[in-house]
């Protein structure tokens, strides 16, 4: 008996399909040594075994139809609002390295398609193009596929790939996880040309990081009625791609976790599920006794980790109840009237709706973050956006029960106002956080007397005056048009947070039935609901007037309501005017109506329109080009 030196075994007991695999990659040329890692092994196997797939005759990728591809994409609408600025994201990190990216449904029908026009014909030749679908059992050992059948992350390179026709590419793949662990999409990153290892780690590495994104956001999506502990390995990260997130019900037990979780506790998921938190976590302080969005530490299997729990932004300062328990730190409260000076020592109405979406959760901890650590916050956005609601929130969360809160509209102080005694007021109160709106209308004595605060012996911790500075110019902006003291400036320059625009909400959706809902009620009407072009409408504006213009126009439609349904007659006549009201349930014309908008917004300037949606001119300039190509055809 001849013996495999190489294998290790008689080479009568290799089996036959090994055989045909070294047969197959020798006809390719391939050296001996050039081994095939196992997940592509294993595929390869399956693809002369189970599909009886013959490596020239693998067919090409079946294309969906137009009313296929829609049918799909309105399927899991939801779902692809929050990755797609994810993949754009991605895509503009990779553009310049020749890279394809693409987001495939669990199906895998490429959904979301992401390419430099010049890379196109390159691609589209091996059948990688929108709405192709690619399944291991059709096509043999692809990127997509395979991801979909091992349920992880692959890399598959060049000749790796099982059919002759895709040999030129080098594919890499990570699953994005949605309910109860089941695969929801693949990020897709290909590339035409074969990339050195080292290369094809760092990429998949970053892939990977924003499935994780896609899959923590989704995950908010799905359980943002219930309480949710994200878990992160340490406290310096505030990327949500670091963390694991959990899902509680009202008794304190498990009913989802995120993928990344099962890394960071080392059990499965699906082995959490059901069980109390308590028994898992080895909290120091009882879950109950918990303040909602401020970090704790907690101790898993002799390791430990940084949690922060999430209370549903309905029920965010209202009293919650927990196995019996009511949480700590969450009274309810009338608005205060605004004035110049308003010390603040509860919740407001207004922050009573603040959402902690999964950006704005994030913003949150980070701003936190900054305030605890002694450094001025300075809070910047459109108009609209929320930054007020924002400030407040977060500077009562760092001041504590025993901290007071102190707000200054600096709009508001006449030229009678004694704006020093007002600062010096906050020294005088333990644990204040003074917060600073419309602050670039603070004159110069104004901005003396606050760097004169600022420079006090009480800004050293744990009793340093919290600073939140509120602005929709950038502070560097004012010190440019000699606005602001430059010393001033590099005084506040500890820390910033950018409130996004609603129309980069990546939960548009659920941002308006959320103030939809608190509307009817703040009118006292119920059984109100918004029909489908309305919804469309509401969906495909640009928001030019964020948060604050979304919900007059709410506000506008339920007071002319008389039935039970709001249509587009209800609307503001200026918004319906500006989107087309033919064919808004088509994806292709509310994504055009959207961008007209725009641009005459920015007065068809090409490059601020660009700056005004996130995208860059390029992508602007390609949506442009596809939507005058399918208007000629």
């Amino acid at each position: 008996m001849t013996w495999n030196g190489k294998m290790g075994e008689p080479v009568g007991l290799v089996d036959p399909v090994s055989k045909e695999i070294a047969s197959l990659r020798k006809s390719r040329g391939v050296p001996d040594e050039l081994t095939l890692p196992d997940v592509v092994a294993d595929s390869w196997k399956r693809c002369l075994a189970d599909y009886n797939l013959l490596p020239d005759r693998v067919p090409r990728a079946e294309v969906l139809s137009h009313s296929e591809m829609r049918a799909l994409m309105e399927e899991q609408e939801e779902f692809l609002r929050i990755a797609e600025p994810e993949v754009e994201r991605l895509f503009l990190r990779l553009v310049d390295s020749e890279y394809l990216v693409s987001l495939a449904s669990h199906q895998g029908a490429m959904l979301l398609f992401r390419c430099d026009y010049q890379y196109l014909g390159d691609l589209a030749s091996s059948g990688v193009i929108p709405g192709s679908v690619w399944k291991e059992e059709a096509q043999g050992t692809n990127g997509v596929g395979t991801c979909l059948r091992v349920g992880k992350s692959v890399s598959i390179v060049g000749n790796q790939h099982y059919g002759a026709a895709t040999q030129s590419l080098t594919c890499l793949t990570a699953p994005v996880f949605g309910r109860q662990g089941a695969i929801e999409s693949v990020i897709n990153v290909t590339s035409a040309r074969n990339e050195d290892a080292r290369m094809n780690r760092v990429v998949r590495n970053i892939v990977e990081r924003s499935s994780r994104r896609i899959e923590n956001g989704y995950f908010g999506r799905l359980h943002r009625r219930n309480m949710m502990l994200r878990l992160l390995d340490s406290a310096d990260t505030a990327d949500i791609a670091e963390e694991g997130r959990i899902a509680l019900d009202d008794s304190g037990r498990i009913l989802d976790g995120s993928s990344h979780v099962a890394r960071l506790l080392g059990r499965p998921v699906d082995q959490l599920v059901g069980t109390a938190a308590d028994q898992i976590l080895e909290l120091d302080t009882a879950l109950h006794d918990i303040r909602p969005d401020t970090p704790i530490t907690l101790t898993v299997n002799g390791k430990q980790l940084q949690a922060v729990l999430t209370v549903p932004a309905n029920r965010i300062f209202g009293a919650h109840r927990l196995g019996g328990h009511t949480f700590a730190g969450m009274p309810r409260a009338a608005e205060p009237s605004r004035a110049a000076m308003v010390p603040l020592r509860s919740a407001t109405l207004a922050e009573q709706d603040l959402r902690l979406d999964p950006v704005t959760s994030q913003a949150m901890d980070r701003a936190l973050r900054l305030l605890n650590a002694g450094l001025p916050l300075i809070i910047t956005g459109e108009t609209g956006t929320g930054k007020t609601v924002f400030a407040k929130t977060i500077a009562r969360r760092s001041a504590g029960d025993a901290g007071e809160v102190v707000f200054i509209d600096c709009a508001a102080l006449d030229q009678s106002a004694d704006i020093v005694g007002l600062f010096q007021t906050c020294l005088d109160r333990p644990k204040a956080c003074l917060v600073l709106d419309r602050f670039d209308a603070l004159d110069e004595a104004g901005q003396t007397a606050l760097l004169s605060l600022l420079e006090s012996d009480r800004q050293s911790l744990p009793n340093a005056l919290g600073v939140v500075v509120i602005s929709s110019t950038e502070l560097e902006k004012l010190a440019k048009d000699g606005k602001l003291r430059s010393d001033l400036l590099h005084r506040l320059k500890g820390g910033q947070v950018s409130m996004p625009p609603l129309r980069a909400n990546p939960d548009l959706e659920g941002t308006i039935k959320d103030l939809f809902r608190i509307e009817c009620t703040a009118l006292g009407r119920s059984g109100i609901a918004l029909d489908d072009e309305a919804r469309l409408v509401l969906l495909n504006y640009h928001w030019p007037g964020n948060l604050r213009e979304l919900r007059n126009t709410l506000r506008h439609a339920i007071a002319l309501v008389d039935g039970k349904a709001i249509r587009m007659d209800h609307l503001p006549d200026d918004m319906v005017d500006e989107l087309s009201r033919k064919d808004l349930t088509a994806r292709s014309q509310s994504e055009a109506s959207k961008i007209e908008a725009a641009l005459r917004y920015n007065g068809g300037n090409v490059s601020l329109t660009a700056r005004y949606l996130g995208v860059s001119r390029a992508t602007l300039y390609r949506k442009i080009q596809i939507q005058q190509a399918r208007s000629e055809a």
